[in-house]
């Protein structure tokens, strides 16, 4: 009897070291990719600074939070489709993806254009450069039309977590952006270099999709059964990225109702260099996690099980990443921005901290995904909505002023992560212990730096660049340690 299961035992664990030397291998390139990609962004950002107005940040992030919300108020869960359900391989399937992508693109740019008479004197009424939202939405929005004919090969990269080839065509598509972006500028000197950059780039992409990744060619086609089974996973996909879409956008649209432009331009770069930790969690999560959790609990792994193997690495991550945003921010705009940006030091430590806080919500939610539980990121995303204003309704009585604002969303975050934490506990993932010393390791290392920079006397006095520099080897210094005893371990025993 023992030999006769012994084979199908080695052809299950040689398949789950199979699928975890995948997912080792990917995240290695995701986090690669990450750090090339925010350097270039880093660069152009403060390039752009130099050369457009406050304003132009303040514009792009409305036109942003308007595609993005077009995008998740029609999201039909196509990729996570692919990913979680078992016909994901089968090429009908997928054609029946690609042709329900492409109708989405077209739908997505219907809706812009509809949008933007009613944005532009809608904002317009508080500041009139907002009225240029009248052209910039609709030309923004043919990139989605562009993205709606991206291959159907990159839904199969993502199911099988094959991220190379992917992630050489993201690289790519940042680089080019990034110089139109900057070229644009300077001959321009208009916030439609942004856009346009944006189109071009979009359209690069799809036609990457096709040169560098192999697989079946795509055509228009639409299975009853496949549809049914997309949009009976997707319904519940759609309810929370419609909800995500407030939580994730509802700061920068509702502030820039309220104050200012130029003042939400400098909340914006703020706010996009705290983001840049929830971008690697985010992409992690959906292009690693979530598929690594579905395929180990196709092979019989217990949720709690694959959750505790990634929980650790990754917070140990965000926290380092964290308390570098948090000390540094000072320091790095003094050296990279002029003084018309200086408040973004301020905005952008309270800001990181919120991060760490979203950072452990998408953790939580990658498992509830795996679990075909897309439902509860809903019900956390609502709360981090609902957090957030009446937070700024409560603080704006007694300080009507946008760092108010910027505390707000950090109350708020700290919410959604107790909420993640309480429903990832009726799931059996319980170890509050844990995540409570990572978030005093956090919350200390923080002030740790905070002190060198700002209180130690032949610190605080360098150049700007040198503060940020000697602050790398602090920081590095008190979390390699723990990166050498907690997340190696973890990696090695992930392929063994």
């Amino acid at each position: 009897m023992t030999d006769s299961v012994t084979p199908a035992a080695e052809v299950g664990q040689s398949s789950m070291a199979h699928i975890s030397a995948r997912a080792k291998t990917g995240t290695i390139w995701i986090v690669v990719a990450f750090g090339g990609g925010q350097i270039i962004r880093l660069a152009s950002n403060i390039a752009l600074a130099a050369l457009l107005f406050q304003e132009a940040f303040a514009l792009m992030a409305l036109v942003a939070a308007v595609m993005q919300g077009l995008a998740m108020f029609s999201d039909l869960g196509l990729k996570p489709s692919v990913v979680q359900n078992p016909r994901g391989d089968e090429p009908v399937f997928l054609q029946t993806a690609w042709t329900l992508q492409t109708i989405r693109g077209g739908i997505l740019f219907i809706g812009a254009a509809a949008l933007a008479w009613p944005m532009a004197h809608i904002y317009g009424a508080n500041d009139p450069m907002a009225r240029e939202l009248l052209w910039l939405i609709p030309l923004v929005a043919l990139g989605a039309i562009a993205d709606g004919f991206q291959s159907s090969r990159m839904l199969t990269a993502a199911r099988r977590m094959d991220l190379a080839s992917v992630t050489k065509i993201e690289l790519l598509v940042q680089v080019l952006n990034a110089v139109l972006m900057v070229g644009l500028a300077w001959y321009l000197r208009s916030v439609y270099a942004l856009a346009i950059a944006g189109v071009v780039s979009s359209g690069l992409r799809v036609w990457l999709s096709y040169a560098m990744l192999s697989g079946m060619t795509d055509r228009f086609r639409l299975d009853r059964d496949s549809v049914k089974a997309i949009f009976g996973f997707g319904k519940w996909v759609f309810l929370s990225t419609m909800i995500s879409f407030l939580a994730l956008q509802i700061d920068r649209v509702l502030l820039a109702a309220i104050f200012p432009l130029a003042e939400v331009g400098v909340y914006s770069i703020a706010t996009s260099l705290s983001l840049m930790v929830a971008m690697l969690v985010g992409t992690l999560q959906s292009s690693i996690v979530f598929p690594w959790y579905s395929r180990m609990l196709d092979h019989g792994v217990p949720l709690k099980e694959a959750f505790r193997r990634t929980r650790v690495p990754l917070m140990l991550v965000v926290s380092f990443l964290v308390v570098l945003l948090v000390t540094g921010a000072s320091s790095f705009f003094d050296l990279a921005y002029d003084d018309r940006y200086v408040k973004g030091g301020d905005f952008l430590p309270l800001l990181a901290m919120g991060v760490w806080f979203s950072s452990l919500s998408g953790i939580y939610g990658a498992a509830f995904m795996a679990m075909g539980k897309p439902q509860w990121i809903a019900i956390v995303s609502a709360v981090k909505v609902l957090s957030f204003l009446l937070f700024l309704g409560v603080y704006l009585q007694f300080d009507y002023s946008i760092e108010t604002a910027v505390l707000a969303v950090l109350c708020a975050e700290v919410v959604t992560g107790a909420t993640s934490q309480y429903l990832g506990w009726k799931l059996g993932l319980r170890n509050l212990r844990m995540e409570g010393l990572l978030l005093f390791l956090m919350l200390g290392a923080s002030a740790l730096g905070w002190w060198f920079v700002h209180h130690l006397p032949w610190v605080a006095g360098q150049h700007p660049f040198v503060r940020l520099l000697l602050l790398g080897l602090v920081e590095v210094a008190v979390f390699a340690p723990l990166g050498h005893r907690l997340v190696l371990p973890m990696l090695r025993r992930s392929v063994s």
